[in-house]
């Protein structure tokens, strides 16, 4: 059977890392008196146990860290009302009728990833705003882009690249809207015609157009296309004990934002939110500048690529399930730095599975190089500080290391902080970091 395209990137990135033995060389443990590393193949159901229980310790610290940066419901509930009230006003300002606007989360927010922020500064929740105008008011992208500035006046909105942001200021949030159409309305380029007739394109049907304010011109994107792409591969498995999980996914014209809470054993996404947090535990220590940082969008995609490949090796024989979600953490931690792709026309090219002609990376060949760099960097330090935590046996030391690692050490319980508040929560530097959203 013939390798999928992901399948065939994650093991060509497995042979650039130096094959499996190199691979997980340094990220073996001891299973009483068994040699196991992540990509090794325990053979029966006693051995996978041995390997289950000498991994708990791990799972369980990394279920701290992973509670802790969680979202408190309520502000999630807070942001999802708040929607409601800004489509009202837009459908009134713009005279739209409310049936031809439909908001919903994109981003971290739509995919269970999003993560609270380090000294309890202030985080954007990402929304899309899909208006249905006609192809003749689409023939002016700022015009459009500059009603919703309009529209929001009171609520002084900020105008961005491609969105709106509103600070409320009596809310523990920003949101940003981002202003879009059917890409079907807009005069389309030929390479974007040809990609909507591409039976394989299977999420065609959600693609839109953005403006692109510095180009004053429409963009390509498709943040649902995201959602579903992200959703349907955490629903897959790469794990012994996880072949019979699933999870739903909704979509409704007012989406509320997904509730947050997801458990250590949805690897994909426990993947995305704990490597999020290390990257901004990174910049908060001064080991990465918030401008390099690697963005959001980059690292979901990266990770699910990686995740899916991972996935299809699995079902195809070519590789076994991992032992344990820890392994399966560690692995991609691994593979990551090799899943970037470079082409000698286009320099640095992650493109959005979901839609074409848009480049997640494109900041990276204008930057002198400094953007691929820090990903290098913060790849490295996330390989080391993950051998850090693995190289402890003992219990306390395993979870008082991971809560260092990831910034939720405090004087009490680190399970106590499931906000955006409370225990647990690592002081800001003099000078904190900018904030980041789901998509930046």
């Amino acid at each position: 059977m013939a390798l999928t395209k992901n399948a065939m990137l994650v093991e060509a990135a497995i042979q650039r890392r130096g094959g499996v033995a190199e691979l997980s060389k340094s990220f073996s443990f001891a299973v009483e008196g068994l040699n196991v590393s992540v990509f090794d193949n325990v053979e029966g159901h006693a051995g996978r146990v041995r390997v289950k229980q000498k991994r708990e310790p791990y799972a369980y610290a990394l279920s701290l860290v992973n509670d802790h940066i969680t979202v408190k419901q309520e502000i999630i509930d807070e942001a999802s009302a708040a929607y409601s009230d800004i489509a009202n006003r837009l459908a009134s300002k713009l005279n739209w009728p409310l049936s031809a606007i439909k908001i919903f989360p994109q981003g971290s927010a739509s995919t269970k990833t999003l993560i609270r922020t380090i000294g309890n500064r202030k985080f954007d929740i990402d929304a899309v705003c899909e208006v249905d105008i006609s192809e003749l008011q689409a023939q002016d992208p700022m015009a459009f882009f500059n009603a919703f500035g309009s529209a929001l006046d009171e609520l002084n909105a900020e105008p961005k690249r491609r969105c709106w942001n509103i600070n409320l200021t009596d809310k523990p949030f920003y949101l940003e809207f981002t202003p879009s159409v059917p890409l079907t309305t807009v005069p389309l380029t030929s390479r974007q015609q040809r990609g909507l007739k591409n039976p394989e394109l299977e999420f065609a049907a959600s693609a839109l157009a953005v403006v692109d304010t510095p180009l004053q011109n429409w963009k390509t994107s498709n943040p649902a296309g995201i959602r579903e792409w992200v959703n349907r591969a955490s629903e897959r498995t790469i794990v012994w004990e996880l072949v019979t999980e699933a999870f739903d996914s909704v979509r409704a014209s007012i989406e509320p934002v997904a509730k947050q809470s997801v458990e250590v054993e949805e690897t994909l996404r426990v993947a995305i939110r704990l490597f999020k947090r290390h990257r901004d535990m990174c910049v908060h220590r001064g080991h990465l500048s918030a401008e390099t940082q690697p963005i959001s969008i980059i690292l979901v995609t990266l990770l699910t690529t990686c995740y899916e490949g991972l996935a299809d090796l699995i079902e195809d024989g070519t590789r076994v399930p991992f032992a344990h979600v820890v392994d399966a953490l560690i692995a991609l931690a691994e593979l990551l730095p090799e899943m970037i792709p470079h082409y000698p026309d286009l320099g640095y090219y992650l493109a959005n599975p979901t839609v074409v002609d848009e480049n997640f990376a494109e900041r990276w060949n204008t930057d002198g190089g400094e953007r691929a760099e820090a990903f290098r960097t913060w790849c490295g330090l996330l390989q080391a500080d993950l051998a850090i935590i693995a190289a402890q046996t003992d219990i306390e030391k395993i979870a008082t290391k991971t809560l260092e690692v990831f910034g939720c050490t405090a004087a009490g319980s680190p399970k106590g902080g499931n906000g955006n508040s409370g225990p647990g929560v690592t002081p800001p530097p003099p000078s904190p970091a900018p904030r980041t959203s789901g998509l930046a």
